[in-house]
C-alpha cells in the first residue's frame, strides 16, 4: 500500500518532470505463490481491503452491537427478517465475526508485505542521496531553469550555496569531471511517512485484535463486609435476543469497603431522580498486595487493565451510619452513639455497640422504601466484656408505641438498669452497588495507534520532500548552471519555492518565499 519513487537514470529521455519508479512485471512462468504474494503486495489489493474493513465498521454502528446497553430492546424493536439476516451473517456482533478477523489479517499482510517491497527503494533517499547530477539529469526533473555568471564555476557554487542557504536549503557540494554539483534538500523524513502510517495501521488492528480475542465485561454486585471475590457475571446475547449469563473470573479479588449516596433532598427516598452520585469504596486484594480505589459517577477504577464504572445501585434502602441514643427507664442522663454500618463504638456507660444490620420500614420489612419513623437498626452491645445482647434501636413512631412495654426488642438490660434505644437519624444509603467491570487489552494499542495515524497523516500531506540541484560547469571565462527541482507531492507551493531559489542564484529574488 506504500508508493515510492527512484532515481531517474541520467540516460533516461524526459518524462516531463516526473520521476520514474520500477515496475514489476509478471512473467509467463511465475509460479502461483509468486502471484499470490505479488497480489498481496499491490496497492489496489490494499485498499480493497480496506474498503471492505471500512464497510463492516459502518454496519457494526448501524446495527447495534451485542454488547452494547439496550440490545435486547433493539432486538424486540426489529423486523423478524433483520433478525434473521443479521443474525445468519453475523451483523450484531461483527467485530468478532470470523470474515472480520479474517479482514484484518489480510490487510495487515498486505501492509507488511507491500511495506517489505517499498521501503528499500524509499530508504536510498535518506541514506544515499544523488550528489551528483548532469544537465540530462537535471532536463528530466519537474521544474529547470539556467543561469549564467561571469564568475568562475567553484567562486559561482560559492555564491549559490550562500543565496540557498539564506532560504533554508543547506547545500551539499560534490565535484567529477570538471562539473560541480550542489545538491540540497528538505523534509527528507517525509519518505518515510507511508510507512509511519502503515506502522499505526497494524497497531489499531493489534489492538482490535487483543480486544476481540482476550476482552472482557460484566458486573460485579459489591456491599460492605462481604468477603472479597473474584467472580464476576458477563451478559452476551445470542442471534435470539435472549441474554446469556457466564461467571468470570478475575485474576484478583475486590472487597468492599463502603458504600455512599449523594441525595439531594436528605428526606427523600433513593430514586434516581434523587442521587447526585453513588461512591463505591473498593480494595484490590492481588496476593500479599492490596490497593484501594474510588468509584464513582466521574472516576472510573483502572487496575492492570481492568477498569470499573458505576453502573447502578439497589432500590432497596439501607443507613451508612445510624445515630442512637440509649434511654434510661425512670430518668437520667441519655447515652448517643454514632456508629457506621459494619462498624463498633465503645459507649461510656453501656458498653461496645456492634451495628449489625437495618431495616428501612420495621413494620414492612419486604418494603425497600424508608417509613416514616419506622427504621430501625440491629444492634450488639457487649457490656463489661460480658455476653452480648442483640438490640433494636426503634425509630421515633416506633419507640413511642414501644414505650412501657417490658418485651419491647428496644430494651437493654446492664446489671440492675434498663436502657431504651432509639433510632434518632441515620445517613441513608443503598444495600449494595453494581459496578461494570471492563478489561479492554487492546484500548492502549488503539489509542497509541490512532494517534501516531493522525501524526503521520499530517506530516505526509502537509510536508513534502523538496530536492533541488545545480550543475555548474565553464562557460567561456565565466560559468553556467543547469537548475532543476523535484518534490513528492503539492507541486504548485514548491514551484513557487523553486522560482525563488532560481532568482536567487540570477540575482534578482527577494529572500521571501
Amino acid at each position: 500500500m506504500a508508493t515510492s519513487e527512484t532515481e531517474v537514470n541520467a540516460s533516461a529521455p524526459s518524462t516531463g518532470g516526473v520521476e520514474l519508479a520500477p515496475k514489476s512485471v509478471a512473467k509467463k512462468n511465475d509460479s502461483i505463490l509468486d502471484r499470490v504474494l505479488t497480489l498481496l503486495s499491490s496497492v489496489r489489493f490494499g485498499l480493497v481491503m480496506l474498503g471492505l474493513l471500512l464497510t463492516c465498521c459502518m454496519i457494526g454502528m448501524l446495527v447495534m452491537q451485542v454488547n452494547v446497553q439496550g440490545f435486547e430492546k433493539y432486538y424486540n424493536q426489529i423486523t423478524p427478517a433483520q433478525r434473521l439476516v443479521y443474525g445468519a451473517l453475523g451483523f450484531f456482533d461483527i467485530y468478532r465475526s470470523w470474515y472480520f478477523k479474517v479482514l484484518l489479517a489480510i490487510t495487515g499482510l498486505n501492509i507488511i508485505l507491500a511495506s517489505i517491497d517499498r521501503f528499500p527503494a524509499a530508504w536510498q533517499y535518506i541514506v544515499k542521496p544523488k550528489l551528483q547530477a548532469s544537465p540530462k539529469f537535471i532536463a528530466a526533473q519537474m521544474f529547470v531553469a539556467e543561469a549564467e555568471s561571469k564568475l568562475a564555476p567553484h567562486a559561482f557554487a560559492e555564491k549559490i550555496k550562500a543565496a540557498w542557504r539564506e532560504r533554508g536549503f543547506r547545500a551539499r557540494v560534490s565535484e567529477d569531471n570538471n562539473r560541480i554539483t550542489l545538491f540540497a534538500q528538505k523534509n527528507v523524513w517525509n519518505r518515510l511517512g507511508a510507512y509511519v502510517v502503515h506502522i499505526a495501521l497494524l497497531t489499531i488492528f493489534v489492538g482490535g485484535f487483543l480486544t476481540s480475542r482476550y476482552g472482557k465485561g460484566g458486573s460485579m454486585e459489591i456491599e460492605p463486609g462481604m468477603p472479597a471475590s473474584n467472580k464476576f457475571i458477563a451478559t452476551d446475547f445470542g442471534p435470539d435476543g435472549k441474554p446469556r449469563q457466564s461467571e468470570e473470573t478475575l485474576p484478583f479479588k475486590i472487597e468492599c469497603r463502603d458504600l455512599r449516596q449523594k441525595l439531594i433532598d436528605p428526606h427523600k427516598g433513593l430514586d434516581v431522580g434523587n442521587t447526585m452520585d453513588w461512591e463505591s469504596y473498593i480494595t484490590i486484594v492481588d496476593g500479599d498486595k492490596r490497593e484501594d480505589l474510588f468509584v464513582h459517577l466521574n472516576n472510573v477504577g483502572d487496575y492492570r487493565g481492568y477498569r470499573f464504572f458505576q453502573s447502578q445501585f439497589s432500590p432497596v434502602g439501607n443507613a451508612r451510619v445510624v445515630r442512637v441514643a440509649f434511654v434510661p427507664e425512670g430518668g437520667g442522663e441519655e447515652r448517643r452513639a454514632e456508629i457506621q454500618r459494619g462498624d463498633f463504638t465503645d459507649v461510656e456507660g453501656i458498653g461496645r455497640v456492634f451495628y449489625e444490620g437495618f431495616a428501612p420500614d420495621f413494620t414492612d420489612q419486604r418494603s425497600p422504601e424508608y417509613g416514616e419513623g419506622t427504621s430501625a437498626a440491629g444492634l450488639v452491645v457487649t457490656a463489661d466484656g460480658k455476653q452480648s445482647q442483640e438490640v433494636i434501636a426503634f425509630g421515633p413512631e416506633l419507640f413511642k408505641e414501644f414505650a412501657g412495654k417490658k418485651e419491647a426488642k428496644n430494651l437493654l438490660h446492664i446489671g440492675d438498669k434498663t436502657y431504651a434505644v432509639r433510632l434518632d437519624d441515620f445517613e441513608k444509603q443503598s444495600t449494595t452497588h453494581t459496578l461494570t467491570i471492563q478489561y479492554d487489552p487492546g484500548r492502549t494499542p488503539v489509542y497509541i495507534g490512532f494517534t501516531l495515524l493522525f501524526v503521520a497523516l499530517c506530516g505526509v500531506f502537509f510536508f513534502s520532500h523538496q530536492r533541488v540541484w545545480a550543475v555548474i560547469e565553464p562557460n567561456g571565462k565565466g560559468s553556467k548552471a543547469y537548475l532543476g527541482g523535484n518534490t513528492n507531492r503539492n507541486r504548485s507551493a514548491f514551484e513557487g519555492r523553486f522560482n525563488t531559489l532560481v532568482e536567487s542564484v540570477k540575482g534578482g529574488g527577494s529572500k521571501d518565499e
